[in-house]
């Protein structure tokens, strides 16, 4: 069982990660000239700060639950963390001047900028199988979600692309207002928005959904997983109602190729009378009589034959 106090600090440090991340987009249309550079990095070290204390939340998680998998999370965010502190000590020193910026000098803090934003993704997926198993457990109606170990999974792409063809050397910033794509490089700087903007999105919904789940962790009555069990199965008996007419158009194939399928038509069903009224047909229905010595067929009132005069056994009583 989590306890108040673990669940605060799990959603609270979500929260400040996400306000952070959201703010610090929108540095860049402030009119402040080199001071932008520090308020990114102090935003970008307060996002630090806030995995962390994500990191203690789930330490104190797992003092309680003893689930092995928290801990690793836990453990390796706050690494990661740590990383991306020392990382951007090293950027205050760059834009301080104290150490000259570089190709060479910047590789190393490149690199391990990558290794935590790595971290962070494999951190998040081992989460992600928590959250997996705490549904089967009934304990939670959020299964894990992709969406933040793919949102820094995309971060890191972008970085050791970066790396590898940095954007200085196809971009000409002469003109801060204008700057200038080298010809045949459009498509890099269209995949690079790309990964940054799936990045932030993901990231944003990842830690958004994060704080949903931990919320609802354990308060959940078990009414409504039996609800949900049985809306499960009723959708599954309307599919498999519904499945034989195909529609308009048949139904797709589940073949390796897929493709369609004719609908099915139900072959016409001869009609059947009821046998009350088979029965009561079969009284008002006369039936013929035939002499039993010569075969001459009798009227209904014949008490003799016209052919032979043999008695008519029928109307005997």
């Amino acid at each position: 069982m989590i306890n108040d106090k673990s669940r605060k600090h799990i959603t609270n440090a979500a929260l400040v990660y996400v306000l952070s991340m959201m703010v610090s987009m929108f540095i860049v249309f402030l009119n402040v000239g080199d001071t932008v550079i520090y308020l990114q990095i102090g935003f970008d070290v307060l996002k630090s700060v806030a995995i962390m204390w994500l990191a203690y939340g789930f330490i104190s998680f797992y003092k309680e639950e003893k689930n092995k998998t928290i801990l690793i999370t836990a453990i390796i965010l706050f690494v990661a963390a740590q990383i991306g502190i020392i990382v951007q000590t090293m950027y205050v020193l760059y834009a301080t001047g104290v150490i000259q910026i570089t190709r060479l000098t910047l590789l190393p803090t490149n690199l391990s900028e990558i290794i935590a934003t790595l971290g962070f993704t494999f951190g998040f997926y081992q989460l992600k199988m928590s959250l997996d198993k705490y549904a089967t457990e009934r304990r939670n109606i959020y299964k894990g979600q992709m969406s933040l170990p793919m949102g820094f999974g995309f971060l890191a792409l972008s970085m050791i692309i970066n790396i590898i063809i940095p954007a200085e050397t196809y971009i000409d910033y002469s003109d801060p207002a204008a700057p200038v794509v080298a010809e045949g490089y459009d498509i890099l700087l269209w995949v690079n928005y790309f990964l940054d903007m799936g990045s932030l999105i993901l990231v944003v919904l990842g830690f958004w959904y994060l704080r949903r789940a931990i919320l609802v962790l354990d308060k959940i009555p078990d009414e409504v997983f039996q609800q949900m069990q049985e809306r499960k199965q009723a959708l599954a008996e309307q599919r498999q109602a519904g499945g034989a007419g195909g529609g308009l158009f048949g139904r797709r194939s589940r073949g390796l190729f897929g493709g369609f399928t004719p609908p099915q038509t139900q072959a016409p069903q001869q009609e059947t009378e009821p046998i009350e009224d088979l029965l009561i047909e079969e009284d008002t229905v006369k039936k013929k009589m035939f002499c039993v010595k010569c075969g001459l067929e009798l009227d209904a009132d014949s008490a003799f034959c016209a052919d032979c005069g043999e008695e008519n056994p029928y109307l005997k009583k």
